[in-house]
């Protein structure tokens, strides 16, 4: 079934007290709907609301539930016969969309778990509310509804950031799930160009971007730094980053099956052609003479830049061509008119010189079985936490020893 109803008006006239009122929003949400699209064509039918509800409602960090963004990765991921599949729940009044929570269903064996839609690939999760609409009132009417749906285990979702819309909601309802990260960011606004950016560095740092640059320039020959178009030259370019990417992490004796995935570039090359979107894939290169050194696969989105994915040619990791490309990238976006540059999660201590603040995310989740709630306490709380720190503390070369045991 492609659509699920929960009038919510029904609610509202049956009799509640007190907290209850409070919870279930009756008078906040009189005349209203919730709905669930699990379908690419109930997402398409979405689209004129939410283009409309994200224009005039969206936060700055809201780039991961656009409608282009849940488009694109619909279609590579929310593919028939698969374990993911789309369950975006969606509130109106009348004809008016005013409350988008894009969430996809996972079955991992016999779980059944409501996470962001496009996780791990987004890396912020939130909702889309209309203005003077109560947070509150809506989520708790979607959780309702969502309570009554079947084979759902658990809600879990991460990178929660403490500005975003559901943030107090979840840290009231849902159940912690043990992971704090920091989010770092640059704020560009503070640089009215090249000298005042430049000025942000100390002494040693300038003159190692200096001896980065000469020591790539005399091996190679000059630096060129460049913004791709959509289309086949940005697509391979794409590929390149990807796979070299890839071997970057293999070097590394760690994993990553989202970079591995078969819909990736399926996923990119869909979102870098998606024309007049508030969300735009830039893809910027960096060569030194006819050597292709770098690239940094972007996300822009109102005024903010996101650095989404960053990768180098492996070979050449000794001279640190990463960190002339990140320079350029952010000089980039301060002449394209941008305010923010940001780094997103995890934070890493080479992040350290390329931001000027950081923003928390938690993780939450929610049992709805007795299934879920052996996953969440039993997992998330208890023993993820450990196992993540172990892994995180293993060098490359145990690490590579490991393998064959937790599988590629």
């Amino acid at each position: 079934m492609a659509i699920a109803r929960f009038d919510t008006t029904q609610t509202a006239q049956r009799p509640v007290t007190g907290a209850l009122a409070a919870a279930t929003g009756a008078t906040a949400l009189r005349g209203a709907r919730i709905s669930l699209i699990n379908t690419l064509d109930g997402l398409a039918g979405l689209e004129s609301g939410w283009r409309k509800l994200e224009a005039a409602n969206a936060g700055s960090h809201a780039v991961f539930q656009t409608f282009d963004w849940i488009r694109s990765w619909a279609t590579a991921y929310a593919t028939p016969g698969g374990n993911t599949e789309l369950s975006i729940v969606i509130g109106y009044r009348g004809d008016e969309l005013l409350f988008v929570w894009p969430l996809m269903k996972v079955t991992y064996g016999p779980l059944k778990i409501l996470r962001w839609a496009s996780e791990p690939l987004s890396q912020y999760g939130d909702v889309l509310l209309a203005k003077g609409e109560h947070a509150k009132s809506w989520l708790e009417a979607a959780l309702k509804f969502i309570r009554c749906l079947r084979n759902i285990d658990s809600i879990r979702l991460r990178h929660v950031r403490a500005d975003a819309v559901v943030a107090s909601y979840l840290s009231e309802t849902f159940r912690d799930a043990k992971l704090v990260e920091q989010a770092p960011w640059l704020d560009l606004s503070a640089y009215a160009g090249d000298a005042a950016y430049d000025a942000r560095y100390n002494s040693n740092q300038r003159k190692r971007r200096k001896k980065i640059r000469k020591s790539l320039e005399d091996r190679f020959g000059p630096i060129r730094f460049e913004l791709l178009e959509p289309g086949s030259d940005n697509d391979a370019a794409m590929c390149d980053a990807i796979a070299e990417k890839c071997k970057w992490i293999e070097d590394r004796g760690r994993q990553n099956r989202v970079m591995k995935s078969c819909q990736l570039m399926g996923f990119l090359k869909d979102l870098s052609r998606a024309g007049a979107s508030s969300t735009r894939l830039v893809t910027s290169r960096m060569s030194a003479g006819s050597t292709v050194l770098s690239w940094e696969i972007g996300l822009r989105f109102g005024t903010r830049h996101f650095g989404f994915i960053t990768s180098h040619v492996t070979s050449l990791t000794d001279f640190s061509p990463a960190r002339l490309h990140m320079d350029y990238s952010q000089r980039r976006a301060i002449a394209d008119g941008l305010t923010v540059f940001d780094l997103m999660v995890p934070y890493d201590i080479h992040k350290e010189s390329w931001s000027s603040a950081r923003v928390e995310t938690r993780d939450y989740h929610l049992p709805l079985s007795v299934l879920g709630q052996v996953y969440g306490r039993g997992y998330l709380e208890l023993a993820r936490p450990f196992l993540r720190k172990g892994y995180y503390r293993l060098p490359p070369t145990m690490l590579r020893r490991l393998k064959p045991l937790i599988g590629h």
